[in-house]
């Protein structure tokens, strides 16, 4: 469960890293909770990170990008984070510094 929570996570933190989880972001985050069965709320989580890095956007996402050690999950998360970033067909600065301090802390 663990690792299944640290995928979401880090797609919840991509999505809010323009300070907006737009409708597309959610319901692709959603999609992939029902196709995999996870048993997750997605504002439950929100709620969680906001109780524990409050505004600290940075630490929180070092914390879930480093909290997945599996290369093949990390595989799974690296093309996954990219649909998600094209799915309010607008990729925006912030989004790509995201995807390029997961690719820099995975040496991708």
């Amino acid at each position: 469960m663990k690792e299944e929570k640290n995928i979401i996570n880090i797609l919840i933190l991509l999505s809010i890293s323009d300070d907006e989880l737009h409708q597309k972001e959610r319901e692709f985050i959603q999609d992939y909770i029902d196709e995999k069965n996870f048993d997750l709320d997605i504002d439950i989580i929100l709620d969680e990170m906001k109780d524990k890095f409050r505004d600290d956007f940075d630490t929180s996402c070092l914390f879930y990008i480093n909290s997945v050690e599996d290369k093949i999950l990390r595989n799974e998360v690296m093309t996954l984070t990219k649909r998600l970033a094209a799915a309010d067909l607008i990729v925006r600065d912030r989004e790509i510094k995201f995807l390029e301090l997961v690719k820099k802390e995975w040496q991708i």
